[in-house]
């Protein structure tokens, strides 16, 4: 047998059986899709709820064309409110391993389930999107699937300019990198983008940030979900009919949570290095909330009972309208299961600091089960489902003096604001203080009010709520 025909017949079976791999890659892939769209889905619905009244959100495969070698795909993101229905598509061509030719063709041979490349279908729904990238697709997604369910997908998105109808957008454009593991559950990513300027054109009002990072992680272990973020900037610039912007420096934004099955802890804070209005040094401001054991089902049933009974009153209007005693008892049967889970509500802390000190305010909330018996009136709720409320302030005089005289024009306006403050720092202190609500050390006066078993503690005496609405009604006359 000639040489020739030996190799030509090597040649004919490698290329039959990495057919036959292709064809079943492809599949093996189809079915990576499928199960990543339906936990998609999934964790949509745990994210949100599954009965949000009229809003939906999910993804469909709209059309999935399976070749040997590559395959064409569209996927839908559906947003869905009443009447109104968003649809967003993604366009497909999926090369089907372990080689993809797209990759070959660049020196890559990492074996891969396959490499997708997606950009973002032109309909009405993103008609303005489209016309502000001015000829260059606006969104393209390239992904490697690979085995053992991991992966990586990198998002490019294009710069966009509109002035359309007085709206306005700049966009600088920029990336998003992801990486996948654990079939696909957890994920880490960084987005990069130099700008994003945001206004009405008509009123000259915009909201500007600069040198934006985001970073984000999810990991989902059996039940439980959980996801960090951060989205940091060097600036936020806010311009409004006032001649004075508002300016915040080295801006973060921070948020965590974990879920397990309805129940959510999460927290979100915001810290913004310095603020300006106009010339004006604020100093730095941080501020944020937190919620823990918080029943989103529940939370999300009592929304869509609202909403029913809101649309049998108005319909489609936005008329005011009254609860009747039978929407507040439907009302009351749904608030029942969200206060279930004992859960807490916190505003914890907001803190002001200038050069010369710092300001704090936190108030937190913990609610209890609501007794058997029935419940029906709002001040029921209040009474029986609130265990304690807490109330803490901390404000600092020196920081209060300066933050008061920054607003002078001139030094001796300045001086005579900063006395103006001390005054009427002095008085309304010294006011509370003889009234027992404040307690003062030095420069910092401080109050403490915790509510709980139907009695009020105000830095430390107790007294009933009747008692301390008489004290408070006092310190206003």
């Amino acid at each position: 047998m000639k040489k020739s025909v030996v190799i030509a017949g090597v040649i004919v079976l490698t290329a039959a059986a990495y057919t036959g791999v292709s064809w079943y890659v492809g599949m093996e892939s189809e079915k990576t899709i499928r199960a990543a769209v339906d936990q998609a889905n999934s964790r949509i619905v745990s994210s949100l709820g599954p009965d949000l009244g009229t809003q939906r959100i999910h993804i469909d495969i709209s059309e999935y064309r399976r070749g040997v070698f590559s395959t064409e795909a569209r996927y839908t993101l559906v947003l869905e409110d009443g009447d109104e229905r968003l649809e967003l598509g993604m366009a497909d061509h999926l090369q089907h391993g372990p080689f993809p030719w797209a990759l070959a063709k660049q020196g890559s041979f990492t074996p891969l389930l396959a490499y997708s490349r997606s950009q973002l279908v032109d309909t009405e729904a993103v008609k303005r999107w489209f016309d502000a990238a001015r000829g260059v697709m606006p969104l393209e997604v390239d992904t490697r699937i690979g085995f053992g369910g991991e992966g990586e997908s990198v998002w490019s998105f294009a710069p966009l300019e509109w002035a359309v109808e007085d709206d306005r957008l700049s966009f600088s454009g920029g990336q998003m990198q992801m990486q996948f593991s654990n079939d696909f559950r957890d994920s880490e990513g960084e987005g990069r983008f130099a700008s994003l300027v945001v206004g009405d054109g008509a009123q000259d009002d915009s909201v500007a940030l600069k040198d934006i990072v985001l970073n984000t992680r999810s990991t989902q272990a059996d039940d439980v979900v959980e996801v960090n973020s951060t989205l940091k900037a060097a600036s936020l610039v806010i311009h409004d009919m006032t001649e004075d912007a508002v300016t915040a420096e080295q801006v973060v934004v921070t948020l965590e949570s974990r879920q397990k099955a309805s129940l959510l802890d999460a927290a979100l804070r915001y810290e913004f290095g310095r603020v300006l209005v106009g010339d004006i040094d604020l100093g730095s401001v941080t501020l944020g909330g937190e919620v823990a054991s918080f029943d989103y089902e529940a939370v999300s049933a009592l929304m869509a009972e609202y909403e029913a009974i809101e649309s049998e009153h108005v319909g489609e209007t936005d008329e005011e309208f009254e609860l009747t005693p039978d929407d507040e008892a439907r009302l009351m049967a749904k608030i029942v299961p969200v206060l279930a889970s004992s859960p807490k509500l916190a505003l914890q802390p907001v803190v002001w600091r200038n050069d010369k000190g710092e300001t704090t305010l936190s108030v937190s909330a913990a609610f209890q089960p609501l007794p058997a018996t029935e419940v029906a009136t709002e001040q029921d709720i209040l009474a029986q489902g609130l265990r304690e409320l807490r109330i803490e302030l901390k404000l600092s005089r020196p920081m209060f003096l300066q933050a008061f005289a920054q607003t002078g024009a001139s030094e001796e306006e300045k001086q005579q604001l900063e006395m103006l403050a001390a005054m009427l720092f002095d008085q309304y202190v010294g006011e509370m203080e003889s009234q027992g609500l404040v307690q003062r050390e030095g420069d910092q006066a401080s109050i403490t009010i915790v509510y709980g078993n139907d009695a009020v503690d105000v830095n430390g005496e107790t007294m009933s709520v009747d008692e301390f609405l008489l004290l408070f009604a006092g310190f206003l006359m």
